[in-house]
């Protein structure tokens, strides 16, 4: 099994879906490994360490909406922590503690180089990240990084059936209402990219459900962002991938109007969707609407990944030429993107 015990090392090379699905289950089924040994240095006070955790927090609610402008930040925040895990002196409950900033900082680190499309640092990053929680005893966190190796999963390729086993997994590692409604969609997701229908719908149900029931207080900080519309949206993608693109659209649109507007990177992909669920009904207009507004929100986030599944669908509704609403966007398309190849 890959052990990482510092999240920022760069000795690893990138896996592929299986094997990341494959580590990542080893890691939900074993129990911590506390470090041991006391490290020479300065002690670690309370003051520091409580600045440590609202930094961690902070950054985290930031990099939701403002990622490139909390790059720099983050990383340094991971930096940090992970040298006074390494040269400072503590007790054992300040260690864990120190883990667990590391473990939230990695977390962040590794969607920040999803978004750009830097796969391999983000894998990187979520292994040392789930480490950390481990060391931590975190299983809130624990089940909100394996979360994301789903979502990694399910983004790059049809997801291996672990995939589901392994949300399944960390469904049993969390109590929080709102954490247990983002794990069902995540396994929504996966379901969906499998071709189960009925599946797909129990859980969208589930998350629902779970989401209803949470309360103030309960939900962890990986989890903070759920809300009503993103079951809609969610469930508008899996009716999408299911080939279902009415009632994809319908879901979609109720979801885009709950979306919060600093939301962008996630109003870039729902506008993207939207467009393809139209071009299923082929009503072109709306099609070519959407996918320029989808088009001009994802160049405003900087987010390569964000830039890259519109790009893709913008590609997939201009291959049909025919319609003038069509014709229009690929001009457009020429346009602010400049020197991309005329497709004939």
């Amino acid at each position: 099994m890959v052990v990482l015990k510092h999240p920022d090392r760069r000795v690893f090379l990138a896996l592929s879906t299986g094997a990341l699905i494959k580590i990542a289950n080893q890691w939900a089924s074993i129990e911590p490994q506390r470090l041991s040994g006391v490290l020479n240095g300065r002690r670690v006070d309370a003051a520091l360490l409580a600045w440590l955790e609202s930094r961690a927090d902070g950054l985290r609610a930031l990099t939701n909406t403002n990622a490139p402008e909390c790059t720099e930040l983050v990383h340094a925040l991971l930096r940090t922590t992970i040298g006074l895990i390494d040269k400072a002196t503590y007790d054992h409950t300040t260690e864990g503690r120190l883990h667990q900033v590391a473990a939230s900082a990695a977390q962040c680190v590794g969607w920040l180089h999803f978004d750009q499309g830097e796969y391999a640092a983000a894998q990187r990053h979520w292994i040392g990240a789930l480490h950390a929680a481990h060391t931590a005893d975190n299983r809130d966190l624990d089940a909100g990084i394996l979360t994301d190796f789903a979502y990694f999963a399910t983004w790059l390729t049809p997801p291996p059936v672990m995939t589901v086993s392994l949300l399944e997994r960390a469904h049993s590692r969390t109590t929080s209402p709102a954490a247990r409604a983002l794990l069902h969609l995540r396994r929504a997701s996966a379901l969906a990219t499998l071709g189960g229908a009925s599946p797909t719908s129990r859980a969208l149900i589930a998350a629902e459900h779970d989401l209803e029931r949470a309360q103030p207080g309960t939900t962890p900080s990986w989890a903070a962002w759920v809300s009503p519309a993103d079951l809609s949206i969610d469930a508008g993608r899996c009716w999408l991938t299911l080939g279902k693109p009415q009632r994809a659209e319908q879901s979609l649109s109720d979801g885009l109007r709950m979306l919060t507007s600093s939301r962008q990177r996630t109003r870039s992909l729902v506008l993207a969707y939207r467009a393809e669920s139209a071009m299923g009904r082929r009503n072109f207009e709306a099609a070519a609407t959407d996918a320029r507004s989808a088009l001009d929100t994802a160049l405003t986030t900087d987010a390569s990944r964000c830039i890259k599944l519109v790009d893709d669908a913008v590609k997939r509704i201009t291959s049909r030429r025919s319609h003038p609403a069509v014709q229009n966007l690929h001009a457009y398309v020429r346009i602010v993107i400049p020197g991309k190849p005329s497709r004939r």
